[in-house]
């Protein structure tokens, strides 16, 4: 079993390359952090990144654990993988807690792809705050996590969600 992280920063293109592998057949894991601020929002609680980001990323931890958990493909695709709470965190300056590093050693992906900041497909919204030049600085630090994890992350290039799909696979050897 293949479990494969589609990572980078804020409005890189992730969710729709994320959508077109689904399309295609692939078992993909859509984004936790979004399905957390939303339910958060919805309950009307602090525990959002912009208010308590150590609250909000145990919830965000929580579920992609489950995730990884529930991945039960040959190959399954997830949009942000666990590392991606250290980047965030690391961006925000804020201490990482033991189950995060605990997790982010066990809970091991075998390809981490990264979508580099693009500002042509740029875009805010509810759930997105950050600027475009928060994006290219959470993109460094979510490398950075990665790297510091011993992965070796594979740059898509800025292409069609087709080429980046099939860019992917190739990659994968699927």
């Amino acid at each position: 079993m293949q479990r494969v992280v589609i990572s980078g920063g804020p409005a890189s293109g992730k969710t729709s390359l994320i959508n077109s592998l689904s399309e295609k057949g692939y078992s993909t894991f859509p984004e936790v952090a979004r399905k957390v601020i939303k339910q958060q929002l919805n309950l009307g609680t602090n525990k959002i990144p912009w208010d308590d980001v150590t609250e909000f990323s145990k919830l965000v931890l929580k579920e992609q654990i489950n995730d990884f958990k529930r991945a039960s493909e040959r190959i399954s695709f997830f949009d942000r993988g666990i590392p991606d709470i250290i980047g965030y965190m690391n961006h925000g300056n804020q201490m990482l807690f033991s189950e995060l590093k605990t997790a982010s050693s066990y809970f091991q992906y075998n390809y981490v792809f990264m979508l580099p900041p693009w500002e042509d497909i740029y875009e805010n919204d509810n759930e997105r705050r950050e600027d475009f030049k928060s994006s290219c600085l959470i993109f460094n630090e979510l490398e950075k996590a990665y790297k510091s994890l011993n992965y070796s992350t594979i740059i898509v290039p800025k292409t069609s969600i087709l080429e980046r799909s099939e860019f992917i696979l190739a990659h994968i050897n699927e």
